[in-house]
């Protein structure tokens, strides 16, 4: 996102930097809030596991996000800095690869999001036998 934002600070178009056109703008306060809402969940998993948990959903959720919003950070930098930032001249052709592989280490995201509906289904049949027997 920094090369991004770097870029697009230096560059103009149409008359006008890119950092200024109401789309760049929104692409990247959109990767800003999605790489923090990655940062968060990297931390809950990481808090879980400090205090001896499992952990196995918080995992799940941090590696999805994390790993597409850099597959979509490096798609959104590549697009800024246009043809340029897919040449091997610059890190971002890298960074493109890097991210697109981070996506299958580990699991495709398919198979994270099917243990995470696993546990929401157990999450789901434990409240609701909560409630049950809460009320009999």
């Amino acid at each position: 996102v920094e090369i991004a934002r770097a870029y697009a600070a230096e560059r103009h178009g149409f008359g006008q930097r890119l950092a200024d056109r109401e789309s760049v703008q929104l692409k990247l306060g959109d990767l800003a809030m999605r790489i923090e809402i990655g940062r968060i969940l990297v931390m809950k998993a990481a808090w879980e596991l400090d205090r001896g948990g499992f952990a196995r959903k918080e995992v799940s959720m941090a590696k999805v996000q994390v790993a597409n919003v850099l597959h979509d950070a490096a798609d959104v930098a590549i697009q800024i800095n246009g043809a340029r930032g897919y040449s091997k001249d610059t890190v971002l052709e890298w960074i493109y690869r890097y991210a697109r592989q981070a996506r299958l280490v580990d699991g495709a995201d398919e198979v994270h999001k099917m243990v995470l509906n696993r546990f929401l289904n157990e999450e789901e049949r434990g409240f609701w036998r909560w409630t049950v027997e809460g009320e009999a």
